[in-house]
């Protein structure tokens, strides 16, 4: 078992491909969050939004290994500026408490600003480090050096 876990939550693939290239570049056991609630098609993208908006969290079906972890790395989509519920299910779950806790997100425009900063507030000790991504496509060469970049920062935030 890896010291790191990379957790995350993708309801189209993007997240999911970033967070698997992540998990070889930083040899972590990684998890994917999974919930009750359909979130497929426009009407799921549409409820998630509004799920999001209301701060509501999700139920989840997954389990995670955060002990004895001491970094945990979560991936998300974002979502009005907000993470997706199952984000916001999973950190209600989990104690995260004496962890280095990063996160990243993928997203089409928007960015990550608020969504890291809602993200943080949900954190003990916040986000030690953070990356937003437009768009990742996996032949992209510059979405992998903008990841061993980040697993640079993730490594010394670390020490």
């Amino acid at each position: 078992m890896s010291d790191t876990l990379i957790v995350y939550y993708s309801r189209t693939g993007k997240t999911r491909m970033v967070a698997e290239k992540l998990a070889d570049m930083l040899d972590a056991d990684i998890e994917e969050i999974r919930e009750v609630k359909g979130r497929s098609g426009r009407m799921g993208w549409f409820v998630g939004v509004k799920d999001s908006l209301l701060d509501k969290p999700a139920e989840l079906t997954s389990e995670h290994t955060v002990e004895p972890r001491k970094l945990v790395i979560i991936g998300m989509p974002v979502w009005a500026s907000a993470p997706p519920p199952a984000i916001r299910a999973f950190l209600g779950r989990y104690d995260l408490a004496g962890k280095t806790v990063c996160a990243f997100c993928t997203h089409d425009g928007g960015g990550g600003k608020g969504l890291f900063a809602k993200t943080g507030e949900l954190v003990p000790g916040g986000l030690a480090a953070t990356l937003s991504l437009k768009k990742p496509t996996p032949d992209d060469p510059a979405l992998d050096e903008q990841l061993r970049q980040w697993a640079e920062e993730i490594k010394s935030a670390c020490e």
